[in-house]
């Protein structure tokens, strides 16, 4: 009983004066995962603090940023039928379309030009002519007028609010993956510089072996000058 306590009080000793060295690998991998909780296990607090806000409030903005986009859409697509006539079901690249285009009577005439020049006078090719503008064309019932340029240009600018908000979006995106990668180094450093600390002010290595042959232990102390 007496050999039992004396080695508990022994393990107590150590492990109050030699604090276990913190893993650089650890830390960063903890601050990739989650910004800041690799200087928090490097017992560094308030830098861990600062990255995790760093990191809720960008992710807080991104989802906002995300929101605002579909309305943005929304908004765009709801314009587009109460003028144009546009079916909210129709797919981006109409949007498009429409976007850089006055009418589909100015589309399809844009088109014809094209065709003719090409098929037939310079390739003198009627059949492809007729080909290009069967693919090409605008049927009746997926036309558009804006009417006017005024409503026009307040499409574009809807469009080009949607557009900015996703360009936002990844900004968030990439502040995102920055704060990480910034956090895994500062974490690394952090981490070292908790070592080195500790190394500093280590009292030396105390090794406690069980010497099963003569019912005792042997212990061995080292300290370096």
């Amino acid at each position: 009983m007496k050999k039992i306590i004396i080695t508990i009080l022994l393990l107590v000793v150590v492990f109050s004066l030699f604090a276990e060295q913190v893993s650089v690998r650890k830390a960063m991998l903890l601050s990739a995962i989650v910004p800041g909780w690799g200087q928090a296990y490097a017992h560094s607090y308030t830098k861990g603090a600062f990255y995790l806000a760093a990191e809720l409030g960008t992710y807080l903005s991104w989802m906002r940023l995300m929101q605002e986009t579909n309305w943005a859409i929304d908004e765009y697509k709801d314009y587009a039928e109460s003028i144009a006539n546009v079916p909210q079901d129709s797919d981006k690249e109409y949007y498009q379309l429409i976007q850089d285009n006055f009418s589909s009577e100015a589309y399809n005439a844009s088109v014809e030009r094209y065709a003719r020049n090409v098929y037939l006078i310079i390739n003198n090719d009627p059949n492809g002519y007729e080909e290009y503008l069967d693919k090409y064309k605008i049927p009746e019932e997926f036309s558009w007028s804006w009417e006017n340029n005024k409503n026009w240009n307040r499409y574009k600018d809807l469009r080009y609010t949607k557009q900015n908000y996703e360009v936002y979006e990844n900004f968030a995106v990439a502040a995102l993956v920055i704060n990480r990668l910034v956090s895994a180094v500062d974490a690394a450093v952090t981490a070292k510089r908790v070592n080195r600390n500790e190394e500093k002010h280590s009292l030396g290595n105390l090794n406690i072996t069980p010497d099963f042959v003569k019912n005792g232990m042997k212990v061995n102390y080292e300290i370096k000058f």
